[in-house]
């Protein structure tokens, strides 16, 4: 199976690092950290794990800057042994295909997302730590040393074999559009709900990427009253930031002067181009996370008020903290997501994609807007290049679409796309059909309170195959097979003993193949089926040849409404 691995260790940084100064195509030689491979199957390594095939994958800001080598070994993330070797793609949405014999919650079929990573439950480690305990488990205290097999596979990958637990079920009515981003949309609710706006308040945000689009949209639906600035970078982004929702727009190149206009603080300026705030926001999300924006939002920030550093840097920073004890401004850091106090003002507790999945489902937040380009998983080079060239490109989200490689590379996930669900760009479920899609019974608080999940749906059909009638068979007019009419120029012959359609160039139709995935199942309309077959020309009977059905690109006729007049040219 196609799989990507990225190995963080000093003889691949480092050469790849120098050489990339001067040779841009290091980072993907066969010395650089990823490596895209296509590797032999494996098996499930424990019988409570699943096997599960990809979809969709996003490329986030921190797969770019570990693949870029864009870290520094003297941080405190390189000292932890299980950040040498990872499998890059934490955005992904796929399809569960095998399901081990102890495991509980999933079955297949079930869509899901990654949730988590190693942790206390997937592992079985006992007893809990205090994170794993209260269900943050991509904060578990044993991280580093946790025994047991290890996930082959992540979003960059044809598929991920996981521990059930560290997955997350998602609702039917959700497209996959919208699954493949339910993590970051995640990471921007988790963010919010750890300095929630009072309304009326002055909220900044700090990059106009994914996690600050989705970061405003979030705070646009738990806070509408509340004043909400975007600090982008190109035009692009300013156009999108203000298409949801933001009030002002602040620009790098003058961004002290525009923090006084909007917030009606006082700027002071001292030598050496020194400068400082009295007053200012009351909360800004840093989703950039760097020395400057660090060093810049402590300055914007009022007396009192909060700093949410949400973007991650793998570099060390020289900062001035003086603005923290001197404003008493409360620098707050969040890392991912895990468990929520929701419904807001209640002691209700539920699991951040719960959350977010629910305000996804409610229409509150879109993230299937964000998707802008999409790739191949062996088109990785363009891929990666597309989403680091945002000034050229424009990306917002990039990501790798599975149905996009080719069948001879990976069969499999070729004929699995073909029956992929729908578009859906509004998650909203009937009454009827809302399902509770909180995280199954896995140790939590002695107050907390999961419901298992429902039995997922039925598995779709196998495609059925119809054979052509035989010369002593009688041919019946049924529905739903609606034959096409013939256009004026062609020619219908009949030749016995086979009943000859259209005649081909080289072949003729033998076998009907129904795609289930493109039969009509709604109630309102009859069942209609599309057939694929060769493009007829004018031209003398041929003698009687049994072929394979040839479908040529380009000539693909779609039959979606019929008339009694076909039937008749049938017989």
């Amino acid at each position: 199976m196609w799989t990507s691995t990225l190995e963080l260790s000093s003889r691949r940084v480092i050469p790849t690092r120098l050489l990339g100064l001067v040779w841009p195509g290091a980072y993907f030689a066969s010395f650089a950290p990823l490596q895209v491979q296509n590797l032999p199957r494996q098996t499930l390594p424990a019988t409570n794990w699943v096997r599960v095939r990809n979809r969709l994958a996003g490329i986030s800001g921190s797969d770019l800057g570990l693949i870029y080598s864009a870290g520094d070994f003297r941080i405190a993330l390189a000292a932890l042994p299980r950040h040498q070797l990872s499998y890059p793609g934490h955005e992904v949405v796929g399809e569960v295909i095998q399901v081990g014999d102890d495991v509980q919650y999933l079955h297949v079929g079930d869509r899901v997302v990654l949730q988590s990573g190693p942790n206390c439950v997937s592992t079985g480690a006992q007893p809990l730590c205090r994170s794993c305990a209260i269900g943050n488990y991509n904060l578990c205290e044993r991280g580093s040393s946790l025994s047991g097999p290890e996930p082959i596979g992540g979003g960059w990958s044809e598929e991920m074999l996981l521990h059930e637990q560290q997955l997350f079920r998602i609702p039917p009515a959700m497209s996959d559009e919208q699954a493949v981003l339910l993590e970051p949309s995640a990471v921007a609710v988790h963010a919010v709900l750890r300095r929630l706006p009072q309304p009326g308040e002055n909220v900044l945000i700090i990059g106009a990427g994914t996690i600050g689009l989705l970061t405003l949209q979030v705070v646009r639906a738990l806070v509408p009253q509340a004043i909400v600035s975007v600090m982008a970078r190109y035009a692009y982004q300013v156009e999108q930031a203000t298409r949801m929702g933001a009030a002002h727009i602040l620009y790098p190149q003058d961004s002290y002067r525009s923090v006084a206009r909007a917030t009606g603080a006082q700027l002071y300026t001292g030598m050496f181009g020194n400068k400082m705030l009295i007053g200012g926001y009351d909360v800004i999300y840093d989703t950039v996370g760097s020395q400057q924006t660090i060093h810049d939002s402590i300055r914007w920030t009022r007396a009192g008020g909060t700093v949410v550093i949400v973007g991650l840097s793998l570099h060390t920073m020289r900062i001035d903290p003086t603005p923290i004890w001197y404003q008493e401004i409360d620098l707050t850091g969040t890392f991912s997501h895990g468990m929520e106090t929701w419904p807001i003002g209640t002691y209700g507790r539920r699991s951040t994609f719960a959350v977010a999945a629910e305000m996804i489902e409610n229409r509150q937040v879109h993230p299937e807007k964000l998707i802008t380009h999409r790739f191949a998983l062996n088109n990785y080079r363009e891929a990666l290049s597309t989403a680091t060239a945002k000034s050229r490109t424009q990306s917002i989200k990039v990501v790798f679409d599975y149905a996009l490689l080719p069948a001879s590379v990976v069969p499999n996930v070729r004929a699995a796309a073909r029956q992929r669900r729908p578009i859906t760009t509004t998650a909203t479920w009937p009454q009827e059909h809302r399902h509770d899609q909180e995280e199954p019974t896995w140790p939590t608080p002695p107050d907390e309170h999961f419901i298992p999940p429902t039995v997922p749906e039925a598995p779709e059909p196998e495609p059925v195959i119809a054979s052509m009638p035989t010369p002593q068979d009688e041919i019946i007019e049924a529905e739903p097979i609606v034959m096409p009419a013939p256009a004026p120029q062609d020619e219908i012959i009949e030749v016995e003993p086979v009943v000859e359609l259209m005649p081909a160039p080289r072949s003729e139709v033998v076998e009907i193949e129904v795609d289930q995935s493109l039969i009509s199942t709604r109630e309102d309309e009859s069942p209609t089926i599309r057939r694929s077959v060769s493009k007829p020309r004018r031209t003398r009977p041929r003698s009687q040849k049994t072929t394979e059905d040839v479908q040529t690109p380009g000539e693909t006729i779609t039959n979606s409404t019929g008339t009694k007049q076909d039937a008749d040219t049938l017989k």
